[in-house]
C-alpha cells in the first residue's frame, strides 16, 4: 500500500509541475489575438487629436512609414545604450535585444552561484561532504564563485574581439566597393545599402552593420548620427576615421569619391602591414612549441639508439 501511495503522489506531483510549466509557457507565448486587439481599439475612447495622431501613419501608406521605420526600431538599439558602459559592450558584441542586459547580469549571478553549488554537489555525490567545512574547500568554492561571476565578462570580451577582427578583415574590401559605387553614380546612402547587401555573405558582421546604417538612414536619422552610431557600435579606429572623413567631406563640400579612394588605399596598406606584423611575430611564437614538443621527439629519435647501444655494451662488459 505504501508503494502505491508513493507512486500516486509522484504522479500527481509530476502532473502538477507539467501543467504549471505548460500554463506559464502558454501565458508567455500567446498574446492578444487580432480580433481582441481590434475590439480594444474600438472600445477605447480617444480624443480626436489622438485619433488623428494614431491614424496618420496608417493613412500615409508609404513604404517608409509602414515597414522601414518599425523594422529599424526592432533591430536598432535604443539611444540609452550609449550612456551605459555595459550596454555599449553588449551592443559591440552583437546582443541588441532589450533583454540582453538582464540576461547578462542574470548569467553572472547564476554562474557565481551555480559553480560553487556544483562543487558542493560533487563532494556530496562522492561521499566527501565532510570536507566542505575545511578552509581549503571554502577557498576553492569562493574561487569558483568569483570565476563564475567573471565568466560572462570573458565571453563578452571574446565575442567583441571576434566581431572586431571580422569587421577589420572585410573593411578594406567594403571601402573599395563603396568607392566604386559612389564613382558609378550612386548616392552615399544607396552605396551603403548596396555594400551591406553585397557583404552579407562574405563578411556577415560587416554586412549587418552596414545594413543597420542603411536602415537608420531610411528611418529618418541624419547621416552624421548614423555614421557616429556605427563608430560607437563597432569601437574600431578605422570606422571612426571613416566617419570623421565623410562628415568633413559633407560639411566642406569636397568630393566623397576622392576621400573614399584615399581612405581605401590607407586601409589596404594597413591590412598589408598587419599581415607583415603577424608574419614577423610567427618565429617568436613558434619557439615554445618547438622547445616543448619538437626538440624532445628529435632528441629521442637521434640519441635514443645511441643510448640503447651504450647501455647494452655496458651490461655486456659487466
Amino acid at each position: 500500500m505504501a508503494n502505491g501511495a508513493d507512486l500516486a503522489i509522484s504522479i500527481l506531483v509530476f502532473l502538477s509541475v507539467t501543467l504549471f510549466v505548460v500554463g506559464v509557457l502558454m501565458w508567455l507565448l500567446t498574446g492578444t489575438n487580432p480580433l481582441q486587439r481590434r475590439l480594444q481599439e474600438l472600445d477605447s475612447s480617444t480624443s480626436p487629436k489622438d485619433e488623428d495622431k494614431d491614424r496618420k501613419p496608417k493613412h500615409m501608406g508609404t513604404f517608409l512609414v509602414r515597414w522601414i521605420e518599425p523594422a529599424a526600431k526592432l533591430i536598432l538599439p535604443r539611444e540609452e545604450w550609449q550612456k551605459s558602459r555595459v550596454r555599449s559592450r553588449l551592443i559591440r558584441a552583437g546582443f541588441r535585444h532589450d533583454r540582453a542586459l538582464r540576461v547578462y547580469l542574470g548569467a553572472k549571478v547564476v554562474a557565481a552561484l551555480g559553480l560553487p553549488l556544483l562543487g558542493a554537489a560533487a563532494l556530496f555525490l562522492t561521499g566527501r561532504f565532510l570536507l566542505i567545512a575545511q578552509p581549503t574547500t571554502i577557498m576553492v568554492l569562493v574561487l569558483l564563485a568569483v570565476a563564475g561571476f567573471y565568466l560572462p565578462d570573458l565571453y563578452l570580451r571574446h565575442r567583441i574581439d571576434e566581431r572586431q577582427i571580422a569587421f577589420r578583415e572585410g573593411f578594406p574590401d567594403a571601402m573599395d566597393m563603396l568607392m566604386v559605387c559612389v564613382e558609378a553614380g550612386l548616392g552615399l546612402d544607396a552605396a551603403i545599402q548596396r555594400v551591406g547587401d553585397e557583404m552579407a555573405q562574405s563578411h556577415p558582421v560587416l554586412g549587418t552593420e552596414m545594413r543597420l546604417v542603411s536602415l537608420e538612414l531610411r528611418a529618418g536619422s541624419t547621416r552624421e548620427a548614423a555614421l557616429r552610431s556605427l563608430a560607437k557600435r563597432t569601437g574600431i579606429d578605422e570606422v571612426q576615421a571613416l566617419t570623421t572623413l565623410l562628415i568633413q567631406a559633407e560639411h566642406f563640400g569636397t568630393s566623397i569619391a576622392d576621400a573614399l579612394r584615399e581612405h581605401a588605399n590607407s586601409m589596404r596598406i594597413e591590412r598589408i602591414q598587419r599581415a607583415r606584423e603577424k608574419a614577423a611575430k610567427l618565429p617568436v611564437k613558434m619557439i615554445f612549441p618547438i622547445i616543448l614538443f619538437i626538440f624532445p621527439a628529435l632528441f629521442l629519435v637521434i640519441l635514443g639508439p645511441a643510448i640503447i647501444r651504450i647501455v647494452t655494451s655496458f651490461f655486456t662488459v659487466m
